[in-house]
């Protein structure tokens, strides 16, 4: 039986609840809601990974591992590619957009560079991904083909098209016989094109040339698309060597040229894309001289502030430095260098 001092009424014991509802003490605490599933940061860290891996060449069960079943499907569809077909194949990777969806799903938009030497073209492939988190694991679920721009080289022609969503658009920018046959006195290489690239911006490309004197310059255009004429910028005149292969920075200020000369003697250089064009002092050939290494260019790190590049010795080289073998990484503009990986 209850006391007379158990009988106070709900409305005078809410009177001692100084203002708060008198909801808020009957009902139960509303559960909280469930916080972020996963993090941005490391759902992004493992798209570099995995674009990182397809540019090293990583074999297809290494590469599925980042996959889900789903995304697996989808890049065994028409129009994507997991692994690059031809070489020296992708070379290069940009992070375009990236967004936090619902339910622990990150979205991302890649655009993955590739270059084929033969028969010489070069692709940039935007790709939408999504990144879930499940059980303190993150993986790709699915893979969508936004568009695909490509320039080849057809018969001393360089030709852009683009396919986006089933409209394909096709457009002739530069004939060999286009080009200056000198420049400050110095006879222009014009028997083929060397290496193609892409800018990461789809604002222009970079091409190199072969011949006496090699040739690197870029096109530029707006990121529609090029028009029926487009700037031409020379970069420099290679004497007695080629352009291999080239790679924008991410951020596309900078370009890597690896060159090869008569001898077989390798090096690398980082040019600005502004208007100057000004190159890098790196200072390769001081650290690395050419006949005693050979050198290769590998790729630029995600923020486009350093390049990889490998030190190998020539083959008919005699003693070297073990310790200058292995894998560096290179600051871009300062030069600095780090060993990263042993020979």
């Amino acid at each position: 039986m209850f006391t007379g001092a158990k009988k106070i009424s709900l409305l005078v014991f809410a009177f001692f609840l100084q203002g708060c509802p008198l909801w808020e003490y009957l009902e139960p605490p509303a559960p909280e809601p469930n916080g972020p599933r996963g993090e941005l940061s490391e759902a992004r860290e493992v798209v570099y990974s995995f674009l990182h891996a397809r540019i090293a060449g990583e074999p297809e069960e290494e590469l599925r591992a980042y996959l889900t079943s789903e995304a697996w499907n989808d890049y065994r569809e028409e129009g994507l590619t997991l692994q690059a077909t031809g070489s020296p194949g992708f070379v290069a990777c940009r992070i375009q957009d990236e967004s936090v969806l619902t339910e622990g799903r990150f979205g991302f938009t890649v655009l993955m560079q590739e270059m084929v030497a033969d028969p010489l073209r070069t692709d940039n492939v935007m790709e939408d991904l999504i990144v879930g988190f499940d059980e303190e694991e993150y993986r790709i679920s699915s893979a969508r083909l936004l568009r695909r721009t490509r320039v080849r080289a057809e018969e001393g022609v360089l030709v852009w098209n683009r396919d986006e969503k089933g409209k394909k658009r096709e457009t002739r920018l530069v004939t060999l016989e286009d080009l200056p046959p000198e420049m400050e006195g110095q006879t222009v290489g014009r028997e083929a094109y060397s290496a193609l690239i892409l800018s990461p911006l789809e604002k222009g490309m970079a091409f190199g040339t072969q011949g006496e004197n090699g040739l690197v310059a870029f096109l530029n255009w707006e990121e529609s698309g090029p028009a029926a004429e487009n700037p031409f910028l020379p970069v420099t005149l290679l004497p007695g060597g080629t352009a291999d292969l080239l790679i924008y920075s991410p951020d596309g200020r900078y370009l890597a040229v690896e060159t090869e000369d008569q001898e077989g003697n390798r090096g690398i250089a980082v040019y600005e894309t502004g208007d100057e064009r000004e190159e890098i002092v790196l200072n390769l050939e001081e650290d690395f001289p050419s006949h005693l290494y050979t050198i290769a260019l590998r790729r630029w790190e995600p923020q486009g502030k350093r390049i990889l590049i490998r030190v190998d010795p020539r083959q008919e080289a005699g003693a070297v430095d073990q310790g200058k073998l292995g894998t560096w990484s290179v600051a871009i503009p300062s030069g600095e260098k780090e060993k990263l990986l042993g020979g």
